[in-house]
């Protein structure tokens, strides 16, 4: 008997039309995974990284059990972890041009389910934005050596994780903490 290939969804169900349901979600979130992807690859400076980042994404969105290196690469098809390593260590890909195609691939699919739903005025999205701050000494509570996005390295600071309401280009903040952009949240 041959097998299908990994990225097929089996469905077991008594009802035709629960089945059915799930069927089509699945080949719909292939297709969306597909075109997502294929957005992705002016990021890419050669093929073989993007073919291997798609292959990375289907191992971080399947049902692995445990998501290492090894099972990683198991489920890509690759003897070892080495092409994924190669991939997130030293491949030659524009990491920000790729987050803001991933954005704006989000964003339209949110605008899409809020247009499908009826809604004028789009969806409500509840994000979290982590904020860090820098902080020279010791005095200010919370401040501690860690890892500092904004510096780029570790150093002494604070890091607060505050709740954004974001509806269509509004945003607000609903938590208290060190004044920032909130529009980043949806660049």
């Amino acid at each position: 008997m041959v097998q299908p290939p990994r990225d097929h969804a089996f469905v077991t169900a008594t009802k035709p039309k629960a089945a059915a349901a799930a069927r089509i979600g699945a080949g719909l979130a292939g297709r969306k995974r597909a075109e997502l992807l294929g957005l992705l690859r002016s990021c890419f400076a050669r093929a073989e990284p993007w073919l291997q980042a798609g292959k990375y994404v289907g191992a971080l969105i399947s049902g692995l059990p445990k998501r290492n290196g090894w099972s990683i690469a198991q489920h890509a098809g690759d003897c070892t972890p080495d092409r994924t390593q190669r991939l997130l260590n030293r491949a030659a890909w524009d990491t920000f041009a790729a987050m803001s195609e991933v954005r704006r691939f989000a964003v339209a699919g949110l605008d899409e389910a809020a247009r499908r739903s009826g809604r004028r005025r789009g969806l409500v999205i509840g994000a979290l934005d982590e904020t860090g701050q820098a902080k020279q000494g010791t005095a200010t509570a919370g401040v501690k050596r860690q890892y500092m996005g904004c510096a780029g390295r570790v150093a002494n600071g604070i890091n607060t994780v505050l709740p954004v309401v974001c509806a269509g280009e509004h945003r607000a903040r609903t938590g208290r903490g060190p004044a920032a952009d909130t529009r980043r949240a949806h660049r």
